[in-house]
């Protein structure tokens, strides 16, 4: 009996040893680990390392890791995207610039011409280049109320096919000069959307002036049904195809991309704005941009919500 009771009182001061034992190398370890942390520059790439297997520490260490990680790739991804709106922001604002100069150029030469049809023509390029500048500022301004949540949207039933002929016809002239045909192929002309009109109009707006600026064909608009593979499951789809000279030069992944522009020249007009608005407006509003690249055809595809 005696001896039962001291084989049972070894065993209890046993495990009160390997408990105490176990808490002064949970307490080691979870002391290292803290010391590490609070030591460890916010920069640095060091990770937490595990100095024992004790139960459960090999997981929180992998934890804290991951957590480390993520917030190192956040931080990653701040920096880049600020670095991409500094560049984008030189950029734009030598796009600014370089009109502005050239009005006044012309603006001083006018000054000093005393043949009225010179003078004339000398005002009407320095009028041209304010307003390629007034163009640019105009979309500065409008991407910003795009990003804006705050901006008001009322949405509401909209007749799709007025929207789309609206801003074909608006741009007919500059069409013509092309000479392309612009091409609507819409079957149901009744297909009513939810959409704020004026954003509406804004998204097919800059897509066709997309297109323009930087095809190399004609523009085709077709409308149909959405399906499974447009990632719908109903409302429609309204497709913006057209030839491009270059498409290695496209970049579709970041085509809605603030300040992008598949011309690193900058040669072209416009300020790599007008694809970032419509995707900003589409979104405000439930619906999908997206972009996909087919031989030499770039296709820009709006999902829009149903009615």
């Amino acid at each position: 009996m005696v001896e039962g009771i001291v084989v049972a009182a070894l065993l209890l001061v046993g495990l009160g040893l390997g408990a105490f034992f176990v808490c002064v190398c949970y307490a080691t370890e979870l002391g290292r680990q803290a010391r590490f942390l609070a030591r460890r520059e916010r920069l640095s790439n060091a990770r937490l390392t595990c100095g024992s297997r004790l139960p459960g520490m090999v997981g929180m260490v992998d934890a804290v890791n991951s957590e480390i990680d993520a917030a190192d790739a956040e931080r990653v991804a701040a920096l880049r995207a600020a670095d991409e709106f500094s560049r984008g922001l030189s950029a734009l604002s030598h796009d600014v610039r370089t009109p502005l100069t050239g009005a006044r150029g012309y603006l001083q030469l006018a000054r000093e011409e005393s043949d009225p049809a010179r003078k004339d023509k000398q005002l009407a390029a320095a009028d041209a280049r304010l307003a390629a500048m007034s163009g640019l500022l105009d979309e500065l301004f409008s991407y910003a109320r795009a990003a804006d949540p705050d901006t008001p949207l009322e949405l509401g039933t909209v007749a799709l096919r007025p929207v789309l002929e609206q801003v074909l016809l608006g741009h007919y002239p500059e069409f013509e000069a092309r000479g392309w045909e612009p091409a609507l192929d819409m079957e149901d002309s009744t297909i009513e959307v939810t959409a704020d009109r004026e954003a509406l109009a804004r998204i097919v707006e800059n897509l066709v002036v997309n297109a323009l600026r930087h095809g190399s064909g004609p523009l085709a608009v077709r409308v149909r049904p959405a399906g499974e593979k447009d990632g719908e499951k109903s409302g429609v789809v309204v497709e913006f195809s057209n030839p491009v000279a270059d498409p290695s030069a496209i970049d579709v992944d970041r085509l809605f991309e603030r300040f992008y522009q598949a011309d690193a020249s900058r040669s072209t007009a416009g300020s790599g704005l007008g694809l970032s608005v419509a995707a900003k407006l589409a979104e405000a509003q439930g619906m999908t941009l997206t972009a996909r690249l087919s031989a030499s055809t770039l296709t820009c595809t709006l999902g829009t919500v149903p009615n």
